[in-house]
């Protein structure tokens, strides 16, 4: 049974992650709770690699609440790039500060707070013709701050691109 000898079986990926996908950065920086397209829904904040969950150290309830928040995103995020019947509502879902989706990534970022500094990547759909960018926090309004190259909302723990 993998999960007996390992709390973060359901985040590590099928392959060994190479070293051009994982964190590279010395010290403890920031995270970003983001699904792109890998098990693992952890980046670096500065440079998008890969963080294993075993760098972090949270409990295995949380790591199954990252594994199911992950699917779960990863359902409306495909039906967004599918580009297809459902697009334009995934993409409505997606957006929105009070879907269910970001209620629950949001809250996993608050529970990933405790372990380490944690932020919420905010779906933008860039190449929507009535796409514009995030001016401020879609939750609370407030102003970004710039981070590595990002934008960052400290308040609600959110980051979005800067470009």
């Amino acid at each position: 049974m993998p999960e007996a000898s390992d709390p973060y079986w359901k985040l590590a990926p099928e392959e060994a992650t190479s070293s051009t996908d994982a964190c590279q950065c010395p010290g403890t920086l920031p995270i970003v709770l983001q699904d792109h397209l890998s098990c693992v829904p952890l980046a670096c904040l500065k440079c998008n690699g890969e963080v294993p969950p075993s760098g972090i150290g949270f409990p295995a309830a949380l790591a199954e609440e990252l594994a199911s928040w992950r699917n779960f995103h990863r359902a409306f995020f495909t039906l967004w790039l599918d580009s297809g019947k459902y697009e334009s509502w995934a993409r409505a879902q997606l957006e929105d500060p009070e879907s269910p989706v970001n209620t629950r990534g949001l809250q996993a970022v608050s529970k990933l707070n405790e372990y380490r500094r944690t932020y919420y990547w905010w779906f933008h759909d860039q190449d929507a013709g009535d796409s514009v960018m995030c001016p401020s926090c879609p939750r609370c309004d407030g102003p970004f701050t710039a981070s590595f190259g990002k934008f960052i909302c400290d308040r609600c723990s959110i980051g979005v691109s800067a470009g």
